[in-house]
């Protein structure tokens, strides 16, 4: 059986000292009519919409904004 060790918060943990970044999964273009109407149209400003493919292709690679 592993053991847990936690080696750092989340960097989509809400602070009070700073804002939450957009997180990189809401970016995935497939799934932009079921986001909340506050996060709709923020993709554009993260860096623009991704496929899922591209998406798992960060995830895979371990990308920090996956």
């Amino acid at each position: 059986m592993h053991r847990y060790q936690k080696v750092g918060a989340s960097r989509y943990v809400p602070r009070e000292q700073c804002q939450t970044p957009f997180a990189g999964w809401k970016r995935i273009d497939i799934i932009q009519d079921a986001l909340p109407a506050k996060d709709q149209g923020k993709a554009a400003d993260a860096g623009g919409l991704l496929s899922i493919e591209e998406w798992f292709g960060k995830v895979a690679t371990g990308d920090p904004e996956a």
